[in-house]
């Protein structure tokens, strides 16, 4: 290394001596240029000298270091196995022997641009404590660097060849096991009133589905039950199926022209088997309360969703609605105060199936409250109607006043939504000793965990509909409902089937015949949705603002006043009567906060839409709320929504 630094010196005296020459020829054409260039000669001179001469200086420093110790006791980087070079202002003046054998492969670069030898690679890069990867001669490396000077012109890197470690890193997380669960989820509903050899052939194909996926992800199928089966397989093997999007749901689906289905659980990340194990489990509930028929996987990093583009299969069986039934009213007896709360924006269905648990309340012996903004209600004629003819004393309270009755002995029961942020008050959700929630909506991520009773049950057309179910299981048999508390149910079940004409089951007809018996009138139920001229106006303007955006048509208005924001949801549901919209989103600025409902005829998942944008709902009805966000940024984002559903 010391002969390179000396060919560098005669470089330099060679050039001082031709611009010597170049100085001594000037002179003796312009003898008035002498001293000029006698000048010219010497301050050139000295510059080169001194700049030589500053250059070992800090390259010893860097060396042996700037103290009086010895040479011999610093440490010495031409004999580190290490790869190092030493870089000035991007250009290598230095290297050890290791750098050039391994890296510039037993060639010389001395004062050679570094980006030359390592295209694309910034010398701080490697000034983080991760330092940067490289891939240099077919090795791995990462490159530690370190500022020699105070200005930062002076670097050193240090090459570190950790390809076996990389390797045995990647091979580590390439055979960590996957875990993943499949249920058939129309077993008990579809496939038990089929005849046994219909039966046996579909699970035969199921059998054969899933063996089929199992092998060609070099897994391990077991059939745990009936309707059940586990898979085990590798990090590495796992990626096809998940780039597939998982294709076995859709093959499901054509054994039996869609009345099988698949939900599919996969818990990935876990230190070990059984931490997969119980990822797989939270992952399958969590595909089983969004409706069925689809995969999500769950790691450590959260949930991923694929498929559910279905509706729900109706359960026929009422067995759960009696166990939830009793669950409920033995938390009722044992709590001092009870609490009821819907979503934010209450709607005939919040308000409705909030009446209903409150008349199951009172017939418990206990004194209910419901929770609502009445300043943001959608349904303000229903609360109206429900006070003047509520005889058990205050029933609707603001969440302030609820605060006087939290405590460990106070039940709150959730309707029409389960996730806190969407409640009314999310402060009552973490007071409140005991938690019920009943809802229909498909399960969002952040769902409310520390329940005691949960009733989730994404096939109801409504949250009135499930309330309906269980206030014939609650009501002792000489207790009668009142005909307002029939009335309110009854609204919240025509809200959400749009009168009966979407997501009405069996069991949705079956509650409304028992409601009917109750005293409920049809007729009188609809007043509840007349609205004022303003409102119909307001509603006309949102539908003729609409732009249709791959078959969604989309209204946006920052003008509607706040009274007037039950305009939003029904706008979009006429906006559902235009012909080739399968959905539509209706997008309403009031003060800081954007409103957004969406609706559909079934073909578009408005869920999967809004859960884009942070909200929910379920297939057929959903909603969210932006805030810190102009109208055009939302209508940025429920365009990229719109395109990564359609991709």
């Amino acid at each position: 290394m010391k002969n390179r630094f000396w060919g560098t010196d005669i470089l330099l005296f060679t050039l001082v001596l031709v611009t010597a020459a170049f100085a001594a020829v000037i002179a003796i054409t312009r003898p008035d240029l002498v001293v000029v260039c006698i000048l010219g000669v010497c301050v050139s001179s000295v510059a080169v000298l001194f700049n030589a001469h500053a250059v070992r200086k800090i390259i010893r420093g860097v060396f042996f270091g700037y103290g009086k110790q010895s040479a011999r006791q610093q440490l010495s980087f031409e004999n580190l196995f290490v790869p190092v070079a030493i870089i000035n202002r991007n250009s290598i003046v230095w290297y050890n022997t290791a750098f050039r054998s391994r890296i510039l492969e037993d060639n010389d670069c001395y004062l050679t641009p570094l980006e030359k030898i390592v295209p694309g690679f910034k010398i701080s890069r490697g000034a983080c404590k991760s330092g940067a990867n490289l891939v240099i001669n077919s090795r791995e490396y990462t490159v530690f660097s370190a500022a020699a000077s105070d200005d930062d012109s002076l670097w050193v890197c240090y090459f570190v060849d950790d390809t076996d470690l990389k390797w045995e890193a990647r091979e580590y997380h390439m055979t960590r096991p996957v875990v993943m669960q499949i249920v058939v989820d129309t077993y008990d509903e579809v496939l038990k009133e089929m005849k046994e050899s219909k039966r046996a052939q579909i699970m035969a194909a199921l059998d054969r589905l899933v063996e089929q996926t199992a092998g060609a992800a070099k897994g391990i199928s077991v059939k745990v039950s009936s309707s059940r089966y586990h898979i085990v397989m590798e990090e590495r093997y796992f990626s096809r199926i998940y780039e597939s999007q998982f294709e076995m749901l859709s093959k499901a689906r054509l054994v039996e022209e869609d009345s099988v289905t698949l939900s599919v659980g996969v818990g990935r990340g876990g230190k070990d088997f059984s931490e997969n194990d119980d990822l797989a489990r939270q992952a399958l509930d969590m595909a089983l309360g969004r409706g069925g028929d689809q995969a999500v996987v769950k790691s450590l990093d959260g949930y991923e969703f694929f498929g559910g583009t279905l509706p729900s299969v109706e359960k026929r069986s009422k067995v759960r609605s009696r166990i939830v039934a009793k669950a409920l009213k033995d938390v009722i007896l044992q709590s001092e105060n009870v609490l009821i709360m819907g979503h934010k924006m209450s709607d005939l269905d919040a308000i409705g199936s909030a009446v209903g648990i409150a008349a199951a309340v009172e017939s418990c012996g206990r004194k209910p409250h419901i929770v609502v903004n009445e300043e943001l209600t959608l349904a303000k004629d229903l609360i109206d109607h429900v006070k003047r003819r509520w005889t058990g004393g205050e029933l609707f309270i603001s969440a302030e006043k609820a605060g006087h009755f939290t405590g460990s002995k106070t039940l709150l029961i959730i309707v029409d939504t389960h996730v806190a942020r969407m409640t009314e008050s999310m402060e009552l959700c973490s007071k409140c000793g005991k938690k019920v929630v009943i809802d229909h909506h498909r399960r969002m991520v952040d769902y409310i965990t520390d329940t005691v009773v949960s009733y989730h049950e994404p096939y109801a057309s409504s949250a009135s509909e499930l309330v309906t179910e269980l206030l014939q299981y609650i009501i002792p048999t000489h207790y009668k409902i009142t005909q307002v508390q029939a009335q309110a149910l009854l609204a919240g079940i025509m809200l959400d089937t749009r009168n009966f004409a979407e997501k009405a089951g069996v069991r949705t007809f079956e509650a409304a015949a028992y409601l009917r018996r109750q005293g409920a009138m049809p007729n009188d139920v609809l007043k509840f949705f007349s609205v004022t001229k303003e409102v119909y106006q307001a509603k006309s303007e949102l539908v003729n603002k609409a732009v249709i955006y791959k078959d969604v048509a989309i209204a946006l208005s920052e003008a509607l006043p706040r009274e007037l924001s039950v305009a939003v949801p029904q706008a979009a549901n006429d906006l559902l009567s235009i012909n080739e919209v399968a959905a539509s989103v209706v997008a309403v600025k009031f003060d800081e906060q954007i409103n957004i409902s969406a609706r559909s005829l079934g073909e578009v998942n408005v869920q999967v839409l809004m859960e884009y944008l942070g909200g929910g709902g379920h297939l057929t009805m959903a909603g969210a709320q932006l805030k810190g966000i102009s109208l055009e940024q939302a209508e940025e984002k429920i365009k990229e929504s719109i395109d990564n559903y359609r991709k």
